[in-house]
């Protein structure tokens, strides 16, 4: 994916970008945008705090504290997006405020300072000057391939629609796998075309690494049933569920590495640090295409699984949203998981990693020229 720039020339071409830089239209949120010179690099996005609350200060502190651990930043646009008409007055004011004096101590020029309201947006440098929300409509969309803006920054985290009958049928193809694995002489009582995706499937869960691979190279509309339980019957096992996530963050030897590690693990041999690492969020920059991939494999996987089974592939959801630096769908999917199983391990984690503010700190990278390659989107102001 490469970069793609946008020329913003005001403040409501600005607010029209903002959308598309977090594939979502934001409510009750503070977005902060890390610049460098006139150069957008990505944008983040937290809840808004109730006014006045005593965790506005922290709050601060911590997203102008993410905006410097973006390499090159050195100035923040604030945009807050409430759900209130600005009439009365701008809303968050003393969170601003503070957000404002942080950017301040930690040397970081302010580009601009807007809300958006239920009746209008405004800069919080002229509080009085109320401009109709058609100002920003007006300006067209950014022409992204591939690109979805959501209607808000949950909606995208709902799992897709599934039919009874797939939903059966893959319910039934799990179970026959399990079957198939355990007693072999079960798979000579099914019909030639249940048998042969039963086969399928085994043969998939037989090659971890391959299977996965296939799943990061593959649109998930080209998956047929047979990979997809194959997916499934590894994400309810931690260790191959591990493989996917470090191998869809890598590359197919480093998923190959942390088979074999896993394998030996079982005889008492550590797993090398170095093939962990990316589970906590460390290493290099992934593929982004590579994420998404998996990501939208698995959450086709949860969609489809029966509702008992399904914390292993929402767990996968989780970390695969976190990594992707989607903290707030990273938590739906960990929070989902946990209304089943409310100790189910990997969704702990993750949740608490969010809760904590912790992203991965390959989430702060970003490519170092516009001509490059990489995941984000930006706008240059003038």
């Amino acid at each position: 994916m490469t970069t793609t720039v946008v020329r913003a020339t005001s403040s409501s071409a600005f607010l029209s970008v903002v959308p598309h830089l977090l594939e979502c239209t934001p409510r009750q949120s503070l977005v902060i945008v890390p610049f460098d010179g006139s150069q957008s690099l990505g944008a983040m996005r937290v809840d808004l705090p109730p006014e006045g609350d005593a965790a506005e200060d922290g709050l601060a502190s911590t997203v102008i504290g993410m905006a410097c651990k973006v390499r090159r930043t050195d100035g923040v646009a604030v945009v807050v997006y409430a759900d209130v008409p600005l009439q009365a007055g701008l809303p968050h004011l003393g969170f601003v405020d503070a957000v404002r004096s942080r950017a301040q101590i930690c040397g970081l020029r302010l580009v601009d300072a807007l809300v958006v309201g239920a009746d209008g947006w405004a800069s919080f440098f002229e509080p009085t000057a109320i401009h109709p929300l058609a100002e920003i409509a007006a300006h067209p969309a950014p022409a992204v391939e591939g690109l979805e803006v959501h209607p808000d920054q949950t909606s995208a985290a709902a799992l897709p629609e599934i039919d009874a009958e797939s939903a059966r049928a893959f319910g039934r193809l799990l179970d026959d796998v399990e079957v198939a694995l355990h007693r072999t002489s079960a798979r000579r009582r099914v019909g030639p075309a249940r048998r042969a995706r039963i086969d399928e499937a085994v043969a998939g869960i037989g090659d971890p690494p391959a299977l996965f691979e296939r799943i990061a190279s593959t649109p998930t509309d080209q998956l047929d049933l047979a990979h997809l339980a194959a997916l499934g019957f590894c994400l309810e096992r931690p260790a191959l569920r591990d493989v996917a996530l470090v191998q869809w963050a890598t590359d197919l030897p480093t998923g190959d590495a942390v088979l074999h590690a896993q394998t030996e693990y079982r005889t008492g041999t550590p797993i090398p640090p170095d093939l962990a690492r990316p589970l906590y969020g460390e290493g290099a920059l992934p593929d982004p295409s590579r994420l998404r991939a998996g990501l939208d494999a698995c959450r086709r996987v949860a969609a489809l699984t029966p509702e008992d089974r399904r914390p292993g592939p929402l767990a996968a959801c989780a970390w695969l949203a976190w990594a992707g630096g989607r903290a707030s769908h990273a938590a739906t999917y960990a929070e989902r998981a946990l209304r089943i199983d409310a100790q189910h391990g990997l969704s702990e984690i993750v949740l608490a990693l969010v809760s904590a503010g912790q992203l991965p700190e390959w989430v702060y990278e970003r490519p170092t020229s516009p001509a490059g390659t990489g995941s984000s989107r930006g706008f240059r102001a003038r």
